[in-house]
Parts: structure tokens; sequence; C-alpha cells
């Protein structure tokens, strides 16, 4: 899964941020669309926050995988 850059070097698709918020963002949308649309009541509200910490911490997780993969 990576990527050629200009300068003949790979590179992995986790390292730009755009890519990372994305990951993030979509897993939240699909978790936010389920709640709001198929459950009601108390689980409704657990799966939008379980959407937000998804949207929040995803992308940290993935930025913190690559940092790891560089160091080793």
């Amino acid at each position: 899964m990576s990527t050629t850059t200009a300068g003949g070097e790979e590179s992995h698709p986790f390292e730009n941020p755009m890519y990372r918020y994305a990951v993030g963002i979509s897993g939240a949308a699909i978790l936010a669309f389920i709640a709001i649309f198929y459950f009601e009541g108390l689980i409704r509200y657990v799966l939008l926050v379980f959407a937000a910490l998804d949207a929040v911490l995803v992308p940290k997780f993935l930025e913190w995988s690559i940092e790891a993969e560089n160091e080793g």
C-alpha cells in the first residue's frame, strides 16, 4: 500500500494528514448514520460518543503508527 513520491522514495498513505483524518471521519460518519437511523434511546447516544471518539482518536493512532514504523 505504499506509493512512490517524485524523488523515487516509497511513502505510506498514512503519512498524509488528510488521509488519516479522512479515515477517522468516514468511520465516524458511518457510526453516526447507524446510530441516528437504526437505534434510539441510550444506545444511540453511546454510538454517537463512539463516533466522536473515532473521528478524534483514529487519526492520532495512525500518526503514532507511522512514527513507530519510521523509528524501527
